[in-house]
């Protein structure tokens, strides 16, 4: 069969033996944080984060498992295979990965905002899909939007939607043979890895938005590399604007430059939205484009710029004197 339904193949098929040999199975999903990171700023700010909203469909789950359909982890589990992966569930997860990291001074999970003592940011969350397919083709998607705030004011100070999307492979199971715990366990090990890699690249950004108003790790000078269209940017006037372009870069070729408006990023609006957000959307992968909404003083009506993403190379400035502790914090809460 073309279609195999995976969730014929193996928990219903495995249970049924499992249960015939009277054999228990442990479904509980409990999340693994990543290594600390690898380098990077280690920020003097203690940050907590708070249980994320559910913004996923209202199913549980949809279609049949001998043809196609999804069931959504974010308010149920899947019997006898995993435990629901619940907004609550994600977002102690991402204070264990901050807390792991080290790039903080501490990181911990709160259930209400009321348990804030010392903290200078928290972190919001809304769990958009969490859904898995019931067939190999099918394919899953994972999708949170993050937000982090200073605890002094409840500004906003970063923002940031990290998607997922892949298929399991059919070859997930291999070795296991008749061992149903270790399938349980493969099949846990696979939507972990997802996790662990959108909140690895919400880390990042969050570190970064923190460590320096223009994106760069205060008091350090290196190569930068990325992907994106060779654009700075940020906020004047209220409103998102290009402070520099790359020479040599997608967006300078095209004729963007300094001073420019960017009223929006792929058809959505940039009023209101955060530097780190912008940013996040403008970059991407190499070889795909991106279409920004550009406005200039002198022009009638905005026009729109549709750029292709390349790998992105610029010598940062030289190194400043490195800040102390109260100043890092103080420009963190006061600059943003």
């Amino acid at each position: 069969m073309k279609n195999r339904s995976r969730w014929w193949t193996f928990p219903f098929a495995a249970l049924a033996l499992a249960l015939t040999a009277g054999c228990g199975v442990n479904s509980t999903f409990v999340y693994k944080p990543g290594a600390p990171a690898a380098g990077g700023p280690k920020l003097p700010l203690k940050v907590a984060v708070l249980p994320f909203n559910d913004g996923t469909e209202d199913f549980t789950d949809r279609g049949s498992v001998f043809s196609s359909g999804h069931y959504n982890l974010a308010k149920a589990g899947v019997a006898a295979t995993m435990t629901a992966l619940t907004p609550e569930l994600w977002a102690k997860s991402f204070a264990e990965e901050l807390a792991v990291s080290g790039n903080f001074r501490s990181a911990r999970f709160l259930y209400n905002p009321s348990e804030l003592v010392d903290e200078e940011i928290f972190v919001e969350g809304t769990l958009r899909k969490a859904y898995i397919g019931k067939t190999f083709d099918d394919g899953n998607e994972f999708a949170v939007s993050l937000r982090a705030r200073a605890r002094s004011d409840k500004r906003l100070v970063w923002e940031k939607d990290v998607t997922r999307q892949w298929k399991t492979s059919g070859t997930i199971y291999g070795g296991c043979g008749m061992g149903i715990q270790c399938s349980v366990d493969r099949f846990h090990a696979e939507h972990n890895k997802a996790m662990q890699g959108i909140f690895a690249e919400a880390r990042a950004d969050l570190v970064e938005a923190l460590a320096s108003p223009s994106g760069n790790p205060a008091g350090e000078a290196r190569k930068e590399e990325f992907v994106g269209v060779g654009l700075r940017v940020g906020i004047a006037g209220g409103v998102l604007t290009v402070e520099s372009a790359i020479e040599g870069a997608p967006a300078s070729k095209a004729g963007v430059r300094a001073g420019d408006a960017i009223l929006s990023v792929d058809g959505k609006s940039t009023e209101g939205m955060a530097v780190a957000d912008a940013v996040g959307r403008i970059r991407g992968v190499q070889g795909t484009s991106v279409t920004l909404g550009v406005k200039r003083a002198g022009w009638n009506t905005p026009r729109d710029f549709t750029l292709a993403r390349d790998v992105i190379r610029e010598e940062t400035s030289a190194p400043q004197a490195p800040e102390s502790t109260e100043e890092t914090i103080a420009r963190i809460l006061k600059a943003k």
